[in-house]
């Protein structure tokens, strides 16, 4: 195989990167949903503490890459609201996630997920099941 075609499929177009969206987005969909304006609803009752904060970050990173208006970044505040966790709990999942490569943090309180990373997380968590879904 010569240089040329292994660059063209070493070095992608944007579009083939969108083109994994659809199965993460379905996995994604198991336990959570956005509103329009980002608002992550974490629908999974069986998530620890952990993975509600890693949830809220990759959903929304998922969301930004569909709807250039949301944002990857989210604050702590908004991940106290979207979880119901206290917010050193956040703070310190946060810290977690970054520690772990899941996330990087822009700025103080402000944490992103990495791309690369979500749709393994997607498919190590526990899928709900009727009875302890919830309908947020």
């Amino acid at each position: 195989m010569s240089i040329a075609e292994l660059k063209k499929q070493f070095i992608v177009d944007e579009d083939v990167l969108k083109a994994r969206l659809e199965p993460i987005v379905r996995k994604a969909l198991t336990h959570c949903h956005l509103d329009k304006n980002g608002q992550v609803r974490i629908t999974n009752a069986k998530l620890s503490g952990k993975e509600q904060v890693r949830l809220t970050l990759a959903a929304r990173t998922i969301a930004s890459q569909m709807d250039p208006s949301i944002s990857a970044d989210v604050g702590v505040d908004e991940i106290v609201r979207f979880t119901g966790l206290p917010s050193n709990q956040v703070r310190a999942r946060g810290k977690d996630a970054v520690a772990d490569k899941f996330a990087e943090s822009p700025k103080r309180g402000v944490f992103r997920a990495m791309p690369h990373k979500i749709e393994g997380f997607l498919d190590s968590i526990q899928e709900p099941t009727p009875e302890t879904a919830r309908n947020s």
